[in-house]
């Protein structure tokens, strides 16, 4: 069985193998563009890696054994492609380079699991989602560098995923609004541009995201603009809580000045970039006819027909650059006779991030009319480590139900909720998953292949026991960082968070105990695997065993503040200050320090609380 992601429509496996030694030239279609010239040359490199001498460029036939790069036709925005391996010719075929550039990406990782011989096969390929795309936050704690951003696309561009966008509330610099960034750390203009053309060049549409209704925490929190929160609070005189920044803070959609706001916004983001997209989020707008406009929302019968109105304005504004508008759609779900109100070009965006991904809501988005896309995540969100037998069965779930109801794109997400303290290495399982089940679904939903397709590719790892123990550790856990940070953020009431404690103590000791009997046999099958393992990405390597210790800890830090027999405050407090040193590292590694000292602040804050605590004898 070949370990290739995503799984090709079609193989047909000869018999026997050939050696890549034995090829000599590598003949580049006439008219070759600067991105396949760019792909061709990590194919070269990795050919040389393996066999140890380097192929030759042409453009002629010549003599010897060949790779052969043929481009049947240039104007077809077909991606399919062929590829053909034999004794004296390797051949892969498109009508577009799009095509091409993924057979490419498909012989790259059969030299990668496969080593210096190849079998004799045939493919013919081709993706069941047009749109097959990657969310990832950039907004919640987080703000990658522009080098972790180029090296994000290309890890798409490798398991054939077309589009990418980046979730931002507050974290770009607009050039009017420094109060919503400042200390943010944001994106710029240039990196915007740079990333851009970066991702064109990899066959990536970089869709903008701007929270443009609810989720508008950090600019309600400002004294320029907290007059046009729904809620009537002085939320600049408020303390920093990761939980209302999840929970409240909407735009007041019957202020003339909110509607200004937004096209002011969208006048310097959109035209930075080159997609003919915008997703204008709109969701959770959990406060709308909570406060200003109760009355409003009385009079009207409901709060969708508000919402609805205040979309419809940022739509057309949108509508203005010559840009289709996306929006999550949990809102006028609720409402479904709303969404004729809509433009017949609108996009919503169906999500659920359950397991079982049943969430009626893709039926109504059926019935809409309307071209929509399906939306499941990676479970990475409020812990250190993915979730990953959730986001396995959301994932794969949800593109067999995009495919029933007629989905045209299949757009993957990662949330970093309370934070963002889920590292990007521990995301590519779920991000790997979403690409195999957006262009081959069947062949996804056998997932054990995965995990070994997974394994070989990315962690070199051909015994599979690093994703064993992941999913091993991930099915004992009981508890989540978010579990550990609702208990010391100041925007959850004291009287709730002892509620939450003692739920918690009455309801998981016999689970916690079990895990943290059983923890440490999954971090030892993780060290010693990892040890002989070969990354393509070293810095996930740091990250899966960073991640896995702060899973485990947060058992620790939460077993001792539930007075669990035999906690060890002040040990516990030490591992706690020891693990964020180690994790602050690691966060710098790919980003720019942005909110992270919100992070340690609150960790800080746990451990110091630990060295108040007494310790809990053994009965």
């Amino acid at each position: 069985m070949l370990n290739l992601i995503p799984m090709p429509k079609k193989i047909k496996i000869g018999s026997g193998k050939v050696s890549l030694s034995e090829f000599d030239n590598l003949n580049l279609p006439s008219g070759c563009s600067h991105s396949l010239l760019e792909l061709a040359v990590k194919l070269a490199n990795e050919l040389e890696s393996t066999v140890g001498n380097r192929i030759r460029f042409v453009r002629s036939e010549v003599a010897g054994a060949s790779i052969r790069l043929l481009l049947n036709g240039s104007e077809d925005a077909s991606e399919n492609y062929q590829m053909t391996i034999a004794p004296s010719e390797i051949k892969i075929a498109a009508k577009s380079e799009t095509g091409l550039f993924y057979g490419i990406q498909t012989l790259r990782q059969l030299i990668r699991t496969e080593g210096p011989a190849l079998p004799l096969l045939e493919i013919s390929d081709a993706p069941d989602y047009p749109v097959r795309g990657f969310y990832h936050d950039c907004t919640r704690g987080k703000v990658p560098t522009l080098e972790t951003l180029f090296k994000l696309a290309d890890k798409l561009a490798y398991y054939k995923i077309n589009q990418l966008q980046l979730y931002i509330e507050h974290t770009f610099a607009f050039a009017r609004h420094s109060d919503m960034w400042n200390g943010a750390d944001p994106l710029t203009a240039e990196e915007i541009i740079r990333l851009d053309h970066y991702c064109r060049e990899r066959h990536i549409d970089l869709v903008p995201s701007l929270s443009t209704f609810g989720h508008f925490y950090m600019g309600l929190r400002s004294q320029r603009k907290k007059h046009l929160n729904e809620l009537d609070v002085d939320a600049p005189a408020l303390p920093f809580s990761f939980h209302d920044r999840q929970m409240h803070y909407t735009l007041n959609a019957s202020d003339p000045e909110s509607i200004r706001l937004v096209e002011d916004m969208l006048a310097e983001f959109l035209p930075l970039f080159s997609s003919s997209y915008f997703n204008i989020c709109c969701d959770e707008t959990f406060d709308l006819g909570r406060g200003k406009n109760a009355a409003k929302a009385a009079r009207a019968g409901s709060t969708e027909k508000l919402y609805v109105d205040f979309l419809l304005k940022i739509i057309a504004a949108v509508r203005k650059y010559g840009k289709t508008a996306m929006f999550w759609g949990d809102i006028i779900a609720k409402a479904p006779e709303l969404i004729k109100k809509l433009p017949s070009d609108t996009i919503p965006l169906e999500w659920d991030y359950s397991a079982a991904a049943t969430n009626r809501e893709t039926k109504i988005m059926q019935s809409s009319g309307l071209n929509f896309y399906v939306c499941p995540g990676v479970s990475g969100w409020n812990t250190f480590l993915n979730r990953i037998n959730q986001a396995s069965q959301n994932i794969v779930n949800y593109a067999v139900r995009g495919l029933k109801f007629g989905a045209v794109g299949l757009l993957n997400t990662d949330w970093g909720d309370y934070g963002h303290v889920n590292l990007l290495g521990c995301s590519y399982h779920g991000l790997a998953l979403g690409a195999a089940a957006a262009w081959n679904c069947k062949a996804a939903l056998d997932t054990d292949s995965f995990d070994r397709a997974f394994s070989s590719i990315e962690f070199g790892d051909r015994s599979d026991r690093i994703v064993k123990a992941w999913r091993m550790e991930n099915k004992a856990a009981v508890f989540g960082y978010a579990h550990l940070a609702r208990l010391f953020d100041p925007g959850i009431p004291e009287g709730d968070k002892k509620q939450f404690s003692l739920d918690l103590r009455k309801n998981k000791r016999s689970a916690l105990k079990n895990y943290l009997k059983n923890a440490g046999r999954a971090e030892e099958q993780f060290l010693e695997t990892v040890r002989r393992s070969d990354f393509l990405d070293p810095l996930a390597q740091e990250e899966l065993l960073c991640g896995l210790r702060g899973n485990i800890l947060v058992h620790e830090v939460l077993g001792t503040i539930l007075e669990y027999p035999g906690s060890q405050p002040r040990e516990t407090a030490d591992h706690l200050r020891a693990f964020e040193t180690r994790f602050a590292a690691l966060w710098h590694r790919r980003n720019k320090p942005s909110e992270y000292y919100r992070v340690r602040e609150l960790l800080m804050r746990i451990a110091d609380s630990l060295d108040g605590m007494k310790i809990v004898k053994r009965k």
